[in-house]
């Protein structure tokens, strides 16, 4: 719960260089209390929790396996800088980000770990990639060309990940076309091949067939390529980490595993796992309705017994998907209560009936409260969507408060 008061962001963590000496112990971070304190809707972040899930994970695969923590999407919306800090601390050794902005903000905020650009680069940042050792994908010959042609007018050398497609179907080069690739890029004084790369497309499926398949096409390609033993090989995803330890090679790219949330809710865990992410807000209105009263935008719900209505701070604007109207609830004392009518932008109605409810009280929309839970997958599965989905979208408005 927060605390009453508070204050902003931390000045002193944002000021501090970020080197691998001092990243432990952690230090507190306080996230916008104030904003929440005023809001009264806030994403709680347990950092503890990123750095254990971290640790188990290291733990998990071989010693000489590299481990990315993937913290594009503002670190999947728990923060990229205090994920990035938490999860260096705990063992991780590279970053994962989508863009050259999301690269540029943690490298000014003092990080100097590996980043790897997951995402394609337009050719108008390839100098800003490269100027800012930023390493980057490539799947194509003329983007080879182009970021050879940056890397020689910066004079210094483009780091780059050769991706192969094995089936995943998006971005990477054909399979008959990885190896010019890869004599080219090694032949080229102003490259580096730093790794050679594939994505799983449905590592997170019950049925293992594609995946397997995937990856024997993985290991026959670089069998054939005999690249040297420095170039990086990494295909895992969160849910290849998870299921498929053939898949470690040197390099693992969790994502979704690092914020505590398994790839496949029936997937069997050699570790436990702790949710990183939970949702709170504050009761901001508490009303007594009769029976027949409609509630909300196109009045979906309507009241079939008196009825008390508690309005919460929150709504689609938020990451709270509307498509949750009248099917989810939320926790208020413990107690489940439904989301009744259609979630608004910025506010959500909660039927508080069977509860002795109060203003102000807080109401757990993702999380645990007095022995209830609410986890995003269900969430997920009532919105018909991923929980990768919900927490981006979480962490676009809502203030985040940290506690390690």
């Amino acid at each position: 719960m927060l605390p009453p008061g508070g204050r902003g962001y931390n000045e002193g963590v944002n000021q501090l260089p970020i080197s691998n000496q001092d990243l432990s112990p952690l230090p507190i971070l306080d996230g916008d209390l104030e904003g929440a304190a005023m809001r009264g809707a806030w994403l709680e972040v347990d950092l503890g929790a990123i750095a254990s899930n971290v640790r188990a994970l290291k733990a998990w695969v071989p010693p000489h396996t590299h481990l990315m923590a993937v913290v594009k999407a503002d670190g999947y919306g728990h923060g990229a800088m205090a994920v990035a800090r938490s999860a260096l601390g705990a063992g991780a050794d590279w970053l994962g980000v989508a863009t050259v902005a999301e690269g540029l903000r943690l490298r000014a905020l003092g990080f100097t770990q590996p980043m790897l650009l997951l995402g394609l680069v337009v050719p108008d940042a390839y100098r800003t990639a490269i100027a800012s050792d930023l390493q980057m994908v490539v799947g194509s010959e003329e983007a080879l060309r182009l970021i050879a042609e940056a890397a020689t007018e910066l004079g210094r050398p483009a780091k780059i990940h050769l991706k192969v497609d094995t089936g995943m179907t998006r971005v990477g080069a054909a399979m008959e076309q990885a190896e010019p690739l890869a004599r080219m890029a090694l032949a080229s004084p102003h490259v580096e091949l730093v790794g050679l790369m594939s994505h799983m497309a449905t590592a997170d499926a019950p049925d293992p067939a594609y995946a397997e398949l995937q990856l024997g096409r993985f290991a026959e390609l670089e069998a054939r390529l005999a690249l040297p033993p420095s170039v990086l090989r990494h295909a895992a995803n969160s849910a290849g980490t998870l299921l498929f330890p053939q898949a470690h090679y040197s390099m693992v790219r969790p994502g979704l595993l690092i914020y505590g949330i398994p790839p496949r809710p029936d997937a069997r865990l050699p570790f436990s796992l702790k949710r990183a992410m939970s949702l709170t807000a504050r009761i901001t209105q508490l009303r007594e309705v009769p029976p027949g009263v409609p509630v909300g935008y196109d009045g979906t719900f309507v009241t079939a017994r008196p009825t008390r209505l508690a309005v919460l701070p929150a709504g689609y604007a938020d990451g709270l998907p509307r498509a949750l109207s009248n099917r989810q609830a939320v926790l208020v004392g413990g107690v489940r209560c439904p989301i009744v009518g259609n979630v608004s932008m910025d506010q959500c109605t909660v039927d508080v009936t069977e509860i002795d409810a109060r203003l102000g009280d807080p109401a757990v929309l993702l999380g645990e409260q007095l022995g209830g839970s609410i986890q995003v997958e269900e969430w997920a599965s009532a919105a018909e969507t991923i929980p990768y989905e919900i927490i981006c979208g979480l962490g676009q408005r809502l203030p985040k408060v940290y506690r390690s």
